[in-house]
């Protein structure tokens, strides 16, 4: 949002509280109504909503439309209604239009804040300009494994991990870098796959993550779903699993009002009451008591509230902007698209050292369809990015090209790729001109696994050239077999957006050395074969001198980490930890991690303070606890190359934990689960 003058608060208040004053019950309830975007072959539909406009029964559309289209109804709500309050525009989150970022798995993959925060800045920019102002995301899902369906769409499996890159996604959103206002955020865990998910824990895992997002970020709005509010219900809590918070200042938003007043009304609230509230249900509830003027009072005081904070009460449509703290000059999206996808490519596997690839000039031969997709990387987006191909021409690399298997139709690409009479000659021709190139690179499409096709090709690669590198560009990593070994260079691009091949062919060149890690462990045969936390990068790093104490209310783990590469390099020092055996729930989590860049020969200490919000856990009911006893903490440079300890926290400190987290300044959700308990 944007910078505001120190009186905004005090000014906002008196304006909203006049204006409440002066709104008949049906205008307040009008505010609470969201209806979708009419299409413009719909006449019906249009003169519907010109008239509810009108009415003032409309507080915003959800949807895209026209810049003409949205301008009317824009003009109308202001111009032609007894008040001329401006409409809220609400829409899905997308990868951008004209320039697409990276997929939340591939961002995940970054481990990177910052990065995620700026992609999602231009995002919000670009949704602006098109009239949008009330921003449905992130929408946040969990992955345990790598092969869970949309893989693109999941978060990874770590809960901190999602939770520190879903926060970064709000700021990013509701950023205000171009005088527009900003935007809305709606922190979102209501997609169907968290109810495919096991239960309890992830009820738990969500308790968790939205209670921590809300933490260090301020959605101007929550979604959970029907099961998470069930479990809430249960607990005893005063308010519906629709919740908002923030610490201190304007809370924005509460879809929990809304749902109660939903249900109330007799409404389905269960794909969340932001979608098509009926002011004649609600009227009907209110006049038969079911629903309070308090109630709805509350719940459009936010509405309006949340309007006022995007200046769209003003004439030029912008918030009040403190002079002392000027707007940050804006964000280049190309730029910001190529950053990201930098970030987010991940190097699985690269021994011995095939990449980067030798400088000068470099017989290169590049084998598979895939390779020169523009779509590939794109997602559902309806553009085209950078095809690897796109990217080595971009350097100006002399490369050759085959498509090592036979031609296939769209729909066949993502089946099982089974091996046909035609796909033998393509491999024969693709393998003798590999016997004749320094470097080979296959890109692999988006696939589950190796088919049959695919793994022949690669076999007969990896046996004519063991200078093969294999590029997947699929949203799911792979780390396929030759001859029943690892193949020895694997790197990981899948997914990511405009700038996909030109990051990848900056990797392969060793212009940026890759600094991606897995946000999921691959799972080989059955077992974890590559760890979470899992990347490579083009130098050598070591921990060395690992130490964990304990301090009246926190723990403290230390390391050095050394370069001991000859180049420049960065790496992610990762925190894990294990509660007390009786109270465990499976394997170890991320606590915390660190990004850090050092130069050949450098080292450099780091310090991990873990308190009650990282040792404390979540139960069923919404308690949350920190268990006095024995915890595993293990610092790495991933799950599986980690260096663990044990240390016991006794119940004094364990009691110590909890009173400095109650000093902290929970969000609402926090403070309804403690009240739950």
């Amino acid at each position: 949002m944007a910078l505001r003058p120190t009186d905004h608060g005090a000014k906002r208040e008196r304006f909203v509280e006049d204006l409440l004053d002066i709104m008949s019950m049906e205008e307040k309830i009008g505010q609470l109504v969201l209806r979708p975007l009419p299409t413009s072959d719909d006449p019906q539909d249009i003169r519907h909503i010109r008239d509810q406009l009108k009415r003032g029964h409309l507080g915003g559309l959800i949807g895209s439309a026209s810049q003409v289209e949205s301008a009317t109804f824009r003009r109308i709500a202001v111009e032609e209604t007894r008040l001329g309050i401006p409409l809220l525009f609400a829409d899905e989150v997308s990868r951008g239009d004209a320039v697409v970022m990276p997929s939340p798995f591939a961002l995940a993959a970054s481990w990177s804040p910052d990065i995620v925060e700026r992609a999602a800045a231009v995002v919000a920019d670009e949704a602006r300009e098109t009239g949008k102002n009330w921003l449905l995301g992130p929408d946040v899902v969990l992955s345990h494994l790598s092969a869970d369906r949309n893989g693109a769409a999941t978060w990874g499996a770590s809960e901190f991990l999602a939770r520190t890159l879903a926060a970064a996604t709000v700021r990013g959103l509701e950023n205000d870098d171009d005088e527009s206002g900003g935007s809305l955020a709606c922190l979102r865990v209501d997609d169907p796959s968290w109810t495919d998910r096991r239960m309890p824990d992830a009820i738990i895992d969500k308790f968790r993550l939205v209670a921590g997002i809300l933490g260090i970020s301020t959605p101007a709005s929550v979604a959970l779903d029907p099961a998470t509010q069930y479990a809430l219900d249960i607990a005893g809590a005063d308010d519906p699993a629709f919740s908002i918070g923030g610490p201190g200042g304007y809370e924005g938003i509460d879809l929990s009002e809304w749902a109660a007043i939903a249900r109330a009304a007799g409404q389905d609230d269960r794909r969340g009451p932001y979608i098509g509230l009926s002011v004649d249900a609600v009227m009907a509830a209110f006049r038969a008591g079911r629903i309070t003027q308090l109630q709805v009072d509350d719940a459009v005081r936010r509405v309006l509230g949340a309007k006022y904070d995007l200046g769209l009460f003003r004439s030029h449509g912008r918030a009040d902007r403190s002079p002392a703290m000027p707007a940050p000059a804006p964000l280049d999206p190309r730029a910001v698209a190529l950053d990201a996808a930098l970030h987010s490519i991940v190097l699985l596997r690269n021994e011995p050292a095939v990449l980067p690839l030798d400088a000068g000039p470099h017989d290169i031969l590049v084998v598979g369809t895939a390779a020169a997709e523009r779509s590939l990387s794109m997602g559902d987006a309806m553009a085209d990015g950078a095809s690897l191909l796109d990217g080595l021409d971009g350097l100006g690399l002399r490369y050759k090209y085959v498509p090592g298997l036979a031609l296939r139709d769209e729909g066949e690409r993502s089946q099982s790729g089974k091996l046909v009479n035609a796909d033998r000659m393509a491999i024969g021709m693709a393998s003798e001109a590999a016997r004749r190139s320094e470097t080979v690179i296959m890109a692999l499409g988006e696939t589950d696994s190796l088919g049959e096709a695919a793994q022949a090709l690669l076999d007969a690669l990896h046996a004519a050239n063991k200078n093969l590198v294999l590029v997947t560009l699929g949203s799911r990593p792979l780390d396929p077999d030759v001859s029943g070994h690892k193949l020895p260079c694997v790197l990981h691009a899948g997914q990511l957006g405009s700038a996909s091949g030109h990051a990848i062919a900056l990797v392969l060149t060793g212009a940026f050395a890759p600094r991606g890690r897995l946000p999921v462990a691959l799972i080989d045969k059955g077992r974890i074969g590559l760890p979470f936390g899992h990347g490579l990068g083009f130098s050598q790093f070591e921990l060395e001198d690992y130490s964990i104490e304990l301090s009246h209310d926190r723990l403290i783990a230390s390391t050095v980490l050394y370069n001991t590469g000859d180049s420049e390099g960065q790496e992610t020092v990762q925190v894990y930890l294990k509660r007390p055996a009786s109270r465990d729930r499976g394997p170890s989590e991320l606590a915390d991690f660190q990004q850090i860049s050092l130069l050949p020969g450098e080292n450099r200490r780091l310090l991990f303070e873990l308190g009650g919000n990282q040792l404390g856990r979540f139960e069923r009911n919404g308690r949350f606890v920190i268990d006095p006893g024995s915890y595993t903490i293990a610092v790495g440079l991933s799950e599986g190359q980690a260096h663990a300890a044990e240390i016991s926290i006794p119940p004094t400190v364990a009691e110590a934990m909890g009173k400095a987290r109650s000093l902290e300044p929970f969000p609402a959700l926090f403070g309804r689960m403690r009240r739950s308990a």
